[in-house]
């Protein structure tokens, strides 16, 4: 592609790009202008702009189509890679954090409101434990789990759990020692004291939540855990490495900052047979496997142009779900917003739009948190939009009313997310949660009136209280873990978040 030099060309690219979004499915005989050449005998057709000679698009016509499908191959790439990029926020968090960008299994940690303020949809109440391996390049991988109150799992580099740990896993609790295998890699010679397991991906994320409550159990159990390659045993033992200053972000990036991420994780995987397709539109992009990845100026605006779209038709998938079931209670408007399966995949179809719109809002997947009936693991809701259809104001004061005897034996949790980077709700007061962990009041007939809002409720009542402030919108997730029978049989139904009076 020849470069785009000034913004008004770029500009008059991507007007023409839009008109024919927009105008060509919709053409019909009679929109399609036939003239005659008189010099030529040539028959030209006008579709909307797009000219035909012959059947054959005029050489300015074709650019203009090529621009268009590469134009269209991109927004829906960005969707389709949601997950890979949401993951590799992380990996860079570890990375930004002190870890050796080589992804040899160095454990961060990450817990509270300024540790986790970069996360996307976190729990404040737990430690996040997080590591990753790149296989293929050091070789198979070893996680130590120890025993506790821990709930985590093994991930692919597409957010798929390759194996559940921790409480909800097959270890129930009780500590594993993992020996991790990456796509063609043979299993070392070792003692019966591994449980082994194959990852699809080179990139492998180990990761896991400590929810032990706060003090020295906790600590010590923080401890406990290690990560590091099977070939490099003298990385046993190493530090754990925490957060100081702000938080990194772990959102997708904005700009060519995604494309520029997407293209590492293209050179370093394999290719599954279901991304074949995709693939190939990368190549027309600019990025392929073994390739630099050197766009143009045409190149760059595009893809500049179709991040900005993928990411407002990211923000519609997820907060407007259209998917069927996805709206937990008919008569309230909590959704559920794991919409997919673990494994990303319906026996009619893959679930493209099902993770993007999951992965545009949170991290993380486990088999454990799509469960179906009471007992370990945890499930969750959440609620976008008021009773008018529009977001939440931070400029507004708002309640919710959470009934007597929430079905959840561990523990509840409220949580509120600004709803441009899908963290926590930043406040001076640095409190983005209400959890039944923390001391908070209950109302005389067992409910729990929570407060989100600029103004602040009485001062008892402050515990109960999220603040929020003019210019900032927001989202709730409301988590259950180790939920009972009336969550599932819906006998028991949370309240919708009203505005307050």
């Amino acid at each position: 592609m020849k470069a785009l030099k000034t913004k008004k060309q770029i500009a008059t690219l991507f007007s023409a790009i839009l008109i024919i979004a927009i105008v060509v499915p919709a053409c019909s005989p009679d929109s399609t202008h036939k003239t005659n050449d008189a010099n030529s005998n040539k028959e030209m057709f006008s579709t909307n702009g797009i000219e035909m000679v012959n059947g054959v698009p005029t050489t300015a016509s074709s650019k203009q189509l090529f621009e268009t499908m590469d134009y269209y191959s991109a927004v829906m790439t960005y969707l389709w890679a949601m997950p890979a990029i949401g993951l590799k926020g992380w990996e860079n968090a570890n990375i930004d954090m002190g870890a050796d960008p080589t992804l040899d299994g160095q454990i961060c940690l990450y817990h509270g409101y300024e540790e986790c303020a970069g996360i996307l949809t976190p729990n404040t109440s737990v430690t996040y434990v997080i590591s990753f391996v790149n296989t293929a390049v050091h070789g198979p991988a070893v996680w130590e789990i120890p025993a506790g109150m821990t709930a985590g799992y093994v991930g692919d580099q597409w957010q798929r759990p390759v194996l559940d740990t921790g409480l909800p896993g097959k270890d129930m609790g009780k500590g594993v020692k993992l020996l991790i295998i990456g796509p063609g890699q043979e299993v070392p010679v070792h003692d019966n004291s591994y449980t082994v397991v194959y990852s699809p991906t080179n990139v492998v994320w180990l990761g896991t939540r400590n929810m032990t409550p706060n003090g020295p159990a906790h600590d010590q159990l923080n401890e406990a855990f290690d990560s590091y390659p099977f070939n490099k045993p003298e990385l046993k033992g190493r530090p754990k490495l925490r957060k100081t200053g702000e938080a990194f972000p772990l959102y997708q990036p904005h700009g060519m900052a995604l494309w520029e991420n997407l293209n590492t994780i293209i050179q370093r995987e394999t290719m599954a047979e279901r991304d074949v397709f995709f693939y190939a539109m990368l190549k027309n992009l600019g990025i392929e496997k073994g390739k630099a990845f050197q766009p143009d100026g045409t190149q760059e605006a595009l893809l500049n142009e179709a991040e900005r779209v993928g990411y407002l038709m990211a923000i519609n998938n997820a907060f407007k779900k259209r998917f069927e079931g996805a709206r937990y209670y008919e008569d309230r408007r909590w959704y559920t917003p794991l919409v997919l399966n673990p494994d990303q995949i319906e026996p009619t179809h893959g679930q493209l739009f099902e993770r993007a719109s999951y992965f545009h809002e949170a991290i993380g997947t486990t088999y454990a948190m799509k469960i179906e009936k009471p007992g370990p693991g945890s499930t969750y809701l959440a609620q976008y939009e008021d009773e008018h259809g529009i977001g939440f104001d931070g400029g507004k004061n708002y309640t919710l009313t959470v009934p007597a005897d929430v079905p959840a034996d561990q523990f509840w949790a409220f949580t509120v997310y600004d709803s441009h980077s899908r963290t926590l709700i930043q406040n001076e007061h640095k409190m983005a949660e209400v959890n039944s962990l923390n001391e908070i009041i209950k109302n005389e007939d067992g409910t729990t009136t929570i407060y989100v809002g600029p103004r602040a409720p009485a001062k008892n009542l402050e515990g109960n209280w999220i603040p929020t402030s003019e210019g900032q919108t927001w989202f709730s997730y409301f988590r259950f873990y180790t939920p009972r029978a009336s969550y599932f049989d819906k006998s028991w139904k949370l309240s919708d978040i009203e505005a307050a009076e």
